[in-house]
């Protein structure tokens, strides 16, 4: 069954804003589009690809009075303009993934690029233009990394000098929503807390300690399924070496979001946000139960700027309620806690929401600015000379940070939840 997409034009579509062309002397009714939205998102299951043919069509603006002709092709050109524009890293799907066809007057051709008919008097393009996404795998039968973001990217262009592509509709893209299988970590009954730096107690106040990093801007990213999120369920947030009190400290209270800092307490102040409930997990997490968080700060003109994303939407954006830039510890969860959690990561960037969405399920462990990275689908740390080290995942080369993360301990007690890896979800 084929599936014919008209859809919204996505907001980050940097592409998709632009007034009608110059028609250089053209009449307005000899103007072409793509029927799809420029940007949209298509749902693929790494081992069986796309459940249903994406149909493409192609639109005149009014009817002419001859027959005309369009090459509709793959275009990474596009897919390069929009990583640049959202500050992104989505790659042209390899072409032996995509099997793209036309049916036109009982024959079908296969490939890449094709000539597309619009019949004199009409406005529709005839026959069938489709693709399937086949199985993610390349040429030799090894799976595509599932770090890596895909699209498709399809250009229109008239091959009959009369007649004009409307900017903002004669490129279509198709960003790939993969869907997968990983195993998770069921938290619960304690916290982590990382720390780098080889003392692991409580530090002295007041004094200095050279490797520490002071970070202007940041971010911290996690999946969650609460199966508790309505008793101070305690989430990411920073720490410092003197201090039991976080100046970012946040929980899950009555199924909301909630930020505590001296005695104030924030909650997500956006129209998205505003009515906005986590959904607590009765038995194994489904999918629609996962939300990605992402907490960007940032110092603006000396000013701490603090957003919050779920599941790619902005939730929180205002003041931050401190400067909060020197955080040699990382907590994630409190006595409260009762989760399932995945890919928790440290940043010494502000990512934009562009960067948010596209790092939701998976993140290149090379990334620039990616300073801790725990997967958390196994134990997330090794013993090192009796010692509790973080197994960084980041193999980003010009990290800010030091290398090495240690298992906080405090007055000799270690600072882990319970936890088990037995439950594998599918996304």
């Amino acid at each position: 069954m084929k599936k014919i997409l008209t859809l919204s034009i996505a907001a980050l579509a940097a592409i998709a804003c632009e007034k009608l062309p110059d028609t250089g002397g053209i009449s307005p009714q000899k103007v072409a589009l793509f029927e799809n939205a420029a940007v949209t998102t298509l749902k693929v299951k790494d081992e069986s690809g796309s459940e249903k043919a994406t149909e493409v069509k192609v639109r005149l603006a009014n009817p002419v009075d001859k027959d005309t002709y369009y090459q509709v092709s793959l275009d990474a050109s596009i897919i390069n303009r929009y990583n640049q524009a959202n500050k992104v890293d989505y790659e042209l799907l390899p072409s032996n993934v995509i099997d793209m066809s036309y049916t036109s007057d009982g024959k079908t051709q296969s490939g890449h690029s094709f000539k597309v008919l619009i019949k004199k008097g009409k406005q529709i393009s005839e026959g069938n233009l489709s693709f399937n996404i086949k199985a993610l795998k390349d040429s030799q039968g090894n799976g595509l990394s599932g770090a890596n973001n895909y699209a498709v990217a399809l250009r229109l262009q008239p091959l009959d000098g009369n007649i004009i592509a409307q900017k903002n509709k004669s490129e279509a893209l198709f960003l790939l929503n993969r869907s997968f299988k990983t195993k998770v970590a069921h938290l619960r009954n304690g916290a982590f807390h990382a720390i780098y730096g080889q003392n692991t107690e409580k530090q002295q106040s007041g004094k200095a300690y050279e490797k520490d990093v002071k970070l202007t801007s940041w971010t911290m990213q996690y999946s969650i399924a609460p199966k508790n999120a309505s008793n101070n369920a305690g989430l990411m947030y920073p720490n410092s070496r003197t201090s039991s009190d976080s100046a970012l400290y946040n929980v899950l209270y009555g199924g909301g979001f909630t930020i505590m800092n001296s005695g104030l307490k924030l909650g997500f102040n956006t129209q998205k946000g505003a009515n906005f409930k986590f959904k607590e997990v009765e038995n194994l997490p489904t999918a629609d139960k996962w939300y990605h968080v992402a907490v960007v700060y940032d110092e603006v003109n000396d000013s701490p700027i603090l957003k919050i994303y779920v599941n790619g939407e902005l939730m929180f954006d205002s003041a931050a309620p401190a400067k909060i830039n020197d955080f040699p510890i990382l907590c994630f969860g409190n006595g409260n806690l009762n989760a399932y959690v995945r890919e928790m990561r440290l940043w010494s960037v502000a990512l934009t929401q562009g960067q948010v969405v596209a790092t939701q399920s998976f993140v290149k462990p090379d990334s620039e600015g990616l300073e801790l990275y725990v997967p958390y689908n196994e134990d997330p740390w090794v013993e090192e000379n009796g010692v509790k080290v973080i197994k960084n995942a980041s193999t980003n080369p010009h990290k800010k940070m030091p290398e090495k993360w240690f298992v906080h301990t405090i007055n000799g007690v270690e600072k882990l939840p319970a936890a088990n890896y037995d439950t594998e979800v599918e996304f």
